[in-house]
């Protein structure tokens, strides 16, 4: 009998399983890292497209901030045109976020000329992630039927050093919305009674003040006293450059809206527009033109080139721009605005008996004026949104 040594012939099958079963989890375990290598491409991917698409976005709402900042007359004349080309504050190159310098967008302006162009238009902004994605979106935007608040009862619209000054304690400067009509106080939240686009002006406003007259300037800011804060502000609103756009939009309207005057001296009884009927009156003389003798009145909005002295008594209801460098924008005699007066201008005069008074009112006739395309800059306002990709 032969005995055969079975534990013999099984030598070395240990091994074997166990190499087997070190491939075994070997395999396993690359596999489960390219998982999760797919899974941590996968989770950056989303994180870096999530974080393109917030950019994108961001600069929708930043492009939107600015339009919407001063408004619009006309979309295409105020911001399309002066965007094109990449010269948006941020349209050529991405802009970085201050959050994130990794991320980044740019948006640019376009008509709608799908949905019959005019007032509408696209906003494409593209944004970049961390990881170098790209996401577009498009808002596709039209004007507001809803104008602006003006920046304050009297704006002065210059960058340049500028002079105030006021003379006697019976004028009266004032951005608390009231009604023309019957006195008593507007729906709308008050505005300053004076305000600049920069703060050096404000100051020389502020300063040019004596102490028996600060409270003659009430609005917004104003805090009563001995002596009283007047309501005097910087704010950032329409520069010159954007008022002198705002009245060639204006002027554009045509004779249908537009009266043109060349006088330079205005007297006796004469009226330009009515509460029922308000118009756009512009008057070009060279020497800008004075309001002396009688009583004149208007409603709607007044343009005048150069300078505008008002030493009569004058009763005019809606909004009076005023364009120039070097003349003077001056108020006194028996003049009372409601709505809102701006300039351009490096000097303003205000005394006698004026009265500079913000009214909501008031401004819903200017705007008026211009018909459906409207007389004062209004936002911008999305009516669709489409992710590109």
């Amino acid at each position: 009998m032969i005995i055969t040594d079975t534990m013999k012939s099984e030598r070395g099958i240990a091994m074997a399983i166990c190499l087997f079963v070190m491939a075994m989890l070997a395999g396993l375990t690359a596999a489960a890292l390219s998982m999760s290598r797919v899974d941590i491409l996968t989770a950056r991917n989303y994180r870096s497209a999530s974080q393109g698409l917030a950019a994108a976005e961001a600069g929708v709402f930043h492009a939107m901030q600015i339009i919407n900042q001063v408004g619009v007359l006309n979309l295409q004349n105020d911001v399309i045109n002066v965007w094109s080309g990449g010269s948006a504050p941020f349209g050529s190159n991405p802009y970085a976020m201050q959050q994130k310098t990794s991320y980044g967008y740019r948006a640019l302006i376009a008509a709608d000329t799908y949905n019959g162009g005019g007032n509408r238009g696209v906003i494409t902004a593209t944004g970049t992630g961390s990881d170098n994605s790209v996401r577009t979106v498009k808002a596709f935007v039209i004007k507001s039927d809803i104008p602006n608040a003006p920046p304050g009862a009297i704006y002065l619209a210059t960058d340049a050093t500028s002079n105030s000054s006021f003379q006697g304690d019976n004028f009266g400067i004032s951005g608390n919305d009231v009604n023309f009509s019957n006195g008593l106080p507007g729906p709308k939240p008050d505005v300053p009674g004076l305000t600049t686009r920069t703060e050096t002006n404000a100051l020389e406003a502020r300063g040019s003040l004596n102490s028996a007259q600060k409270d003659n300037i009430q609005g917004l800011g104003y805090v009563p006293g001995s002596p009283a804060t007047p309501s005097v502000s910087a704010v950032q609103g329409a520069s010159a450059v954007q008022i002198n756009q705002m009245i060639e939009d204006l002027l554009a309207l045509g004779p249908a809206y537009v009266d043109t005057n060349s006088g330079s001296n205005i007297n006796g009884n004469q009226q330009f527009g009515t509460p029922e009927a308000p118009r756009i009156t512009y008057f070009n003389s060279a020497s800008g033109v004075t309001f002396g003798n009688g009583t004149a009145t208007g409603a709607g909005i007044m343009i005048v080139e150069n300078s505008l002295t008002l030493n009569g008594t004058i009763d005019f209801v809606g909004l009076i721009l005023v364009r120039g460098s070097t003349s003077v924008t001056e108020a006194s005699g028996s003049a009372q605005v409601w709505g809102s007066l701006w300039t351009t201008e490096l000097n303003l005069n205000v005394g006698g008996h004026a009265d500079i008074q913000y009214s909501s009112e008031a401004l819903a006739l200017a705007n008026q004026a211009g018909g459906n395309s409207g007389g004062l800059p209004a936002p911008v306002k999305i009516y669709s949104w489409r992710d590109v990709y």
